[in-house]
């Protein structure tokens, strides 16, 4: 996607884009690529991950003005040998509750595209209370609808959990093939699904499997966002 820096990466506070697409992205220096330090007014191209721009790259320099006014975003830092090793440094989750939603509105047939372990398993720990919730609300109006049958046994229509666990079809199978693609892996194993016994426990390892750091053809680590350090592990 392409944009507009509207206010440089600094101390004072992450940096802000305009997508083309009307909305604004907050970024950090550390997301932009081949060295650049973005300035305001200056076009880009990045690509969004929820509210966050990420993999910037610098399609011109930044007006003249801004320029000559810009400062240096970061005092300079005393010069430091390079590391003997790096490890990829976990961004922040966005919350359990937020990739839930996220997961039944904006992605809800989003089959492209990565999703980390903590989105599948925000997603699925809210479906299981939403299922809980549903079977009691259908228990309850199914006797007061219903009452229960002539051995005593109650009539339980479950109408809100049938509706909800269709909704759920298309979501559900879309992030676990995003999660599959998060470790490099064809969505298609999420065919293993039908192979009796053996295939749902093959394809809930993969579930628990941590993400790939490096940017594969589905597009950057949601979890990683390329940055290094050495001595953070996650």
């Amino acid at each position: 996607m392409r944009g507009e820096v509207l206010k440089a990466d600094s101390p004072d506070g992450a940096g802000l884009i305009l997508g083309e697409d009307g909305r604004r992205y907050q970024f950090s220096q550390v997301q932009v690529r081949n060295g650049s330090v973005l300035q305001a007014g200056q076009t880009v191209d990045f690509v969004s991950m929820g509210e966050e721009a990420r993999d910037i790259y610098a399609l011109g320099a930044a007006p003249a003005a801004a320029q000559a006014a810009a400062a240096t975003p970061y005092p300079a830092a005393p010069s430091m040998p390079a590391p003997a090793y790096a490890a990829p440094v976990p961004q922040p989750s966005d919350g359990l509750w937020t990739y839930f939603i996220r997961t039944l509105t904006k992605n809800f047939a989003q089959f492209n595209g990565r999703a980390r372990r903590a989105e599948y398993w925000g997603y699925f720990l809210f479906v299981i209370i939403a299922y809980v919730v549903f079977f009691i609300a259908d228990v309850v109006l199914s006797l007061a609808l219903y009452g229960t049958a002539s051995n005593g046994d109650p009539n339980i229509i479950p109408v809100l959990t049938a509706l909800f666990w269709l909704y759920n079809i298309l979501p559900g199978l879309s992030i676990t093939v995003r999660r599959l693609h998060d470790q490099d892996l064809s969505g298609w194993l999420v065919l293993l699904n039908f192979i009796p016994y053996v295939g749902g426990f093959i394809l809930l390892v993969f579930m628990f499997m941590d993400s790939k750091p490096a940017t594969n053809k589905h597009g950057p680590s949601p979890k990683y966002a390329g940055a290094m350090t050495a001595d953070t592990f996650a």
